[in-house]
């Protein structure tokens, strides 16, 4: 079990985070809490906890401080999850750069800090098996940190661009300072920050991860150029200026996705706008930060450019207050119902095209877009199923159309996913085809009750799911699929028994592997054994008593 504190000024936060989550179950104990930033600073000396739980605002010594002052005296991979309140998010999301593993916004969701918690679990354990504590730190991650995320003596992150920045000073005061930071390999004539983000699964992630990055800087080293650096949950890479146009941005994503297939299933990826010293490339780590945070809506084939970013908040700019009724969840829902009881497939392509278009415009982010398809699917379910006989077995059938909308890394995945679910739902809601699919069952099954027959092969022949199909069967048959089955096995039995055919026999002809189960069948539905049955029927003359 490893080690946590937490550090927060505020005593009912560290009481609370104590007390409401199950440290134990995530793989830590707490050691300590702290009050304050010099408390922490002493208190993490004494117990060197793997994890700092830390608050980006406390008077005296901010949360950056913390994590820049246990940076700088540790080489240890330390991890720090961030709480900040909601008017600390913008200053939050640039401190993800610094890194630290996440940011949770107060107050603190108990499932999300959960989740946090047990991937920086997984991400300790894979760095412990891969020998990485107790190893030294990286000059080359130490100068582009330090280039990226210079803080102030309040916490604060520092804009390089500014006149009278620290570094900035430092620079102009020291030409040999400047000489030491561009470092032989990094004398270009401009520069650009390139921003991935690999879309890896979970299972094994810290080891893709440190694989799909030592191929990124092997064919940095290839090239005779580069280098990459962690953002916080992005990748990074410091090139020469190298994409500017649009073909060069979508070659270059296609060699990345190539050349990283083996680990990563997606890639998006954002380019800041090149420099032309190195005092600028935090301007365009900037850009490209702005960019990536913008995926959901772009879902390019491409890298995205400055110039994708001003089309976005360009037509942000442009929207109006009336956007705000056209793209009411409530509103969509009752179109998208209507949709499905007329089992309108252009109706229902019609709503789920408007979504697309207008939900970006006033929810904005990918979160707020996400929560209003969500909604809009779930009222429209509801609805819909209140209608049916089996109401139940709609929901049940239908449910992923809604959890699923948080699956997808895209709106355009979003949407198409969506509409290829609604449109094989609009299939299923026709009475007649339904009539049709049982018929076509009830048929299958007279002409292969001899054969290994399972609901869930059924199933995947009509493309519905089988706890569904199970219940239309049996709504149109009055029994279950498994007694329907067995009963128009143990009829035909009854005419094989009666032409003298041996019992065993009787069993593997009518589908029963198991002589003894096929006995414990036939005695249910004929209320003797098969032998008995066989013997009555041959000493009545043929005809069946039963």
């Amino acid at each position: 079990m490893y080690k946590a504190m937490i550090v927060d000024d505020e005593p009912a936060i560290r009481e609370g985070l104590s007390s409401i989550i199950d440290w134990g179950d995530c793989g830590f104990r707490i050691v300590d809490t702290a009050g304050s930033g010099r408390e922490a600073l002493e208190k993490f000396e004494e117990h060197q906890p793997e994890l700092v739980i830390v608050d980006i605002r406390m008077p005296g010594m901010s949360g950056l401080e913390v994590i820049r002052s246990i940076r700088e005296m540790n080489s240890e991979p330390f991890h720090f999850l961030i709480l900040s309140g909601y008017a600390d998010f913008d200053y939050a999301r640039q401190a993800m750069g610094f890194g630290v593993d996440g940011y949770l916004l107060k107050p603190v969701d108990e499932e999300e800090m959960t989740a946090e918690l047990k991937r920086v679990r997984r991400s300790i354990e894979d760095e412990k098996e891969n020998g990485k504590w107790g190893g030294a730190s990286h000059h080359e991650r130490d100068w582009i940190e330090a280039l990226l995320f210079p803080v102030q003596a309040d916490g604060a992150i520092c804009d390089t661009r500014e006149i009278g920045s620290p570094l900035d000073e430092e620079i102009r005061q020291n030409e040999q300072h400047e000489q030491h930071l561009a470092l032989p390999a990094l004398d270009w004539d401009s520069y650009q920050i390139i921003l991935l983000d690999l879309r890896i699964p979970d299972w094994d992630r810290q080891a893709r991860q440190a694989a799909a990055k030592q191929r990124l800087a092997e064919m940095c080293r290839e090239q005779g150029r580069g280098m990459v650096f962690e953002a916080g949950i992005y990748t990074g890479l410091l090139l020469p200026a190298t994409v500017r146009t649009e073909e060069k941005a979508a070659a270059l994503l296609a060699a990345w996705r190539q050349e990283l297939k083996p680990w990563a299933t997606e890639i998006y990826a954002a380019a800041g706008d090149p420099v032309a010293k190195l005092t600028d490339i935090p301007s365009s780590f900037e850009q490209a930060l702005r960019l990536l945070e913008r995926t959901f809506l772009f879902g390019m084939e491409r890298v995205m450019l400055s110039s994708d970013l001003h089309q976005l908040e360009a037509m942000n700019a442009d929207m109006d207050e009336a956007s705000n009724k056209t793209a009411d969840p409530v509103r969509y829902a009752e179109k998208l119902y209507y949709a499905l009881d007329m089992a309108s497939r252009e109706a229902a392509l019609r709503v789920l095209k408007e979504m697309k278009v207008q939900f970006p415009q006033v929810y904005r982010t990918e979160a707020a877009i996400k929560a209003a398809f969500a909604q809009a699917f779930t009222l429209a379910l509801n609805k819909y199923a209140t209608g049916q006989d089996q109401s139940r077995a709609v929901l049940e059938e239908h449910s992923s159309l809604i959890t699923d909308v948080y699956a997808h890394s895209t709106l355009g995945e979003l949407v198409d996913h969506s509409v290829e679910h609604i449109l094989q739902w609009i299939g299923q809601t026709d009475s007649g085809d339904k009539e049709i699919i049982m018929k076509q069952m009830v048929d299958f099954i007279h002409s292969h009750y001899d054969e290994n027959l399972r609901l869930e092969l059924l199933a995947d022949m009509f493309n519905y799911n089988s706890g569904y199909l199970g219940k239309l069967f049996k709504s149109h048959t009055g029994e279950a699929f498994n007694a329907y089955l067995d009963k128009v096995r143990i009829e035909r039995a009854r005419e094989l028994l009666a032409q003298g055919i041996k019992v065993h026999q009787v069993a593997g002809r009518v589908g029963y592997a198991n002589a003894d189960y096929f006995h414990s069948k036939f005695k249910k539905y004929a209320g003797m054994s098969p032998s008995s049955y066989r013997n009555r029927v041959q000493n009545d003359g043929g005809t069946d008593g039963c």
